[in-house]
């Protein structure tokens, strides 16, 4: 009973984990390309976008280099390969037995 409540928590937070990995990476991408096309900026080298705008003055596009974020992404993926592994593993004994 515990086992399969254990599989059960680790099969959902391994599937939040994925999900967050590729929201994360994807999004990124993305929102960089939609942002190179619609602002005609050059952003290969670029982190971060930030808009800043309101109606009592004009719209600024503010571009960092620096990222600290890209460790977000490369954790929730380890974390979903080990919830991988350990489902595979958990399987493969409950066919032996």
């Amino acid at each position: 009973m515990r086992n399969k409540k254990l599989t059960r928590i680790i099969r959902v937070l391994t599937i939040i984990c994925a999900l967050t990995t590729f929201g994360s990476v994807f999004s990124k991408s993305l929102l960089m390309l939609y942002y190179s096309y619609k602002f005609n900026v050059d952003i290969k080298d670029a982190s971060a976008v930030g808009i800043i705008g309101g109606s009592d003055g004009p719209t600024e596009i503010f571009i960092g280099s620096q990222s600290t974020t890209h460790m977000v992404p490369i954790i929730f993926a380890i974390l979903t390969g080990v919830g991988v592994v350990y489902l595979i593993v958990d399987r493969k004994k409950d066919n032996h037995n």
